[in-house]
């Protein structure tokens, strides 16, 4: 009698399972990928960077790849991708450019 119980509980949660992975396959859609040279808050080193951004809200998302890490798969906190969201540029420093550094905000430098 609790067969149909246990296979009905069983189905439910394939179901459940499915729905979720599905939303998740199609969220990534939206994900797009750039590489991007910046200056790493942490280390102050340029750095070469796949940055995951969303396609819908243009928030970075995440740091895929890092040159500065062995193997690329970055382990730290991701400082620069929250530094990037709050509008603050990490540009590597051109020379010829007077008075910008390579973490001020864009605009230049405020006003004394």
């Amino acid at each position: 009698m609790a067969d149909w119980l246990i296979m009905l509980l069983a189905a439910g949660g394939g179901a459940l399972a499915l729905v979720v992975s599905t939303r998740r396959l199609l969220a990534r859609r939206h994900h797009r990928v750039s590489e991007i040279t910046l200056v790493c808050p942490r280390t102050g080193s340029p750095v070469r960077c796949l940055l995951v951004t969303d396609g819908r809200s243009e928030e970075h998302v995440e740091v895929a790849r890092c040159s500065r890490l062995p193997g690329g798969r970055p382990t730290c906190d991701q400082d620069c991708v929250k530094l990037l969201n709050l509008g603050i540029r990490l540009a590597p420093f051109e020379p010829g450019r007077p008075g910008e550094r390579p973490t001020e905000p864009p605009g230049g430098p405020p006003a004394p």
